[in-house]
C-alpha cells in the first residue's frame, strides 16, 4: 500500500525524545506536517530542526487539564486541519505495584490515559 502522507497534519506528543522522536523523524521524512508536543521545549525545538520546515512546537505539560485543548487550537490555527494523532506522552514513575502510591497512579494516569483521551476528544471545527 502506497500512502501519500505529504502536506497532512499530524501531532505527535511525546515528542522530545525516544519513541516520540523517532515517530516525529518518520513522518517529517513522509513530509507530514508536524505539531510537535512535550514538557521540554528545548528538547522539543532540537527534534523540530531536525524535522521538516513545518513543524511547530508545543512545549506543556499534558498531565493540565487545559493543555491538550490549547494543542489542538494551535494545529488548527497553524495548519486548519489535523489527519494524524499520536498519544505518545508519558514518562510516567516506575516501580513496584505494590510500593507505588496512589498519587503515583493517579499522576500517571494524568499523564498517559487523560491526555490520550483529551487530545482525541478535542478534534477541532468540523
Amino acid at each position: 500500500m502506497n500512502l501519500n502522507l505529504a502536506n497532512k497534519v499530524a501531532i505527535v506528543t511525546g515528542a522530545s525524545r525516544g519513541i516520540g522522536r523517532s515517530i516525529a523523524e518518520g513522518l517529517s521524512q513522509e513530509r507530514m506536517r508536524l505539531v510537535l508536543a512535550a514538557r521540554s521545549g528545548d528538547l522539543l525545538q532540537e527534534v523540530a530542526q531536525s524535522c521538516n520546515p513545518e513543524a511547530i512546537i508545543f512545549a506543556a505539560d499534558l498531565r493540565d487539564e487545559n493543555a491538550p485543548q490549547k494543542l489542538v487550537a494551535l494545529a488548527m490555527e497553524k495548519f486548519g486541519r489535523i489527519d494524524l494523532l499520536v498519544n505518545n506522552a508519558g514518562a510516567t514513575k516506575r516501580g513496584d505495584f505494590l510500593q507505588l502510591t496512589e498519587e503515583d497512579w493517579r499522576d500517571g494516569f494524568a499523564l498517559k490515559f487523560y491526555s490520550a483521551v483529551r487530545c482525541s476528544r478535542r478534534p477541532g471545527p468540523t
